[in-house]
């Protein structure tokens, strides 16, 4: 049986009934590994070996790719091992995020805050590439406040434009391949159940987002938009993520 190790870096980020359930389909045994079981310290990470595992998936969190926690340092460069060894690596938030300094990119902070839908400017590598060309409408569910460089070696795949809190706009980066490992700076395994949990887990997150919005109002249409998008959103994340594993040549 194959194995797909899921690293999890906060108890209501999980890797969400869509996602499970395609590897479940295709035989792979779920190994999570819960980094957050080590707050408020973080000094615990202790995978399995990389060539132990056939599928890495690091998931998002609180946590800064630049905080100084052992289990940070240690994360980064186990994904560095993986990554150099081929290993499929798909890094969602926090784990795109340690992906790209694990190959050395940067990370720094947006100077605003996402959680809602947001539309992503595909580039032509991104609409030409195998897997991610499976995201067929570029909308997608974020929850961030920093954003990753595209790394040495890898192919910008989607940008988006992040409202700032003091009014104005920037422009960052959304996605990047490197070899077979994807980063997103948003989350194709939400599902409605899941952003019901992060609306009541989360909720003092929309307060990040900035004076000119209102929480709860935020919270209220980010539930309601997604409801209605959340059944296309399903499909194609698991058309994509099974893209990836055939892609990965693990099915």
């Amino acid at each position: 049986m194959k194995t797909a190790l899921i690293i999890r870096h906060a108890a209501p980020e999980t890797l969400a009934a869509n996602f499970s359930g395609v590897l479940d389909h295709h035989g792979f045994r779920l190994e999570p590994l819960n980094v957050f079981a080590s707050a408020p310290a973080f000094d615990r990470f202790a995978p399995p070996p990389p060539d132990e595992v056939d599928l890495i998936i690091a998931l998002g969190g609180p946590q800064s790719a630049n905080d100084d926690y052992p289990a940070i340092h240690q994360e980064r460069a186990y994904l560095r091992r993986a990554l150099d060894r081929g290993t499929p690596v798909l890094g969602i938030c926090l784990g795109a995020q340690l992906m790209s300094t694990a190959l050395g990119g940067t990370v720094e902070p947006t100077g605003g805050y996402q959680f809602g839908l947001r539309k992503l400017d595909v580039t032509a590598a991104g609409d030409a590439d195998p897997v991610f060309s499976n995201l067929a409408i570029p909308l997608v569910p974020t929850l961030h406040g920093e954003c990753f460089s595209i790394p040495p070696g890898a192919v910008r795949l989607a940008e988006g434009t992040m409202l700032l809190r003091d009014g104005g706009y920037r422009t960052i980066n959304m996605a990047f391949r490197y070899g077979n490992a994807y980063g997103f700076q948003f989350e194709p395994q939400l599902t409605l159940a899941e952003l019901r949990v992060w609306n009541r887990e989360l909720a003092g997150d929309y307060a990040l987002m900035g004076d000119r919005f209102d929480p709860a109002a935020e919270a209220a249409r980010n539930l309601r938009e997604f409801a209605r998008y959340e059944p296309h959103y399903r499909e194609q994340m698991c058309n994509l993520l099974t893209a990836f594993l055939r892609n990965a040549g693990l099915i």
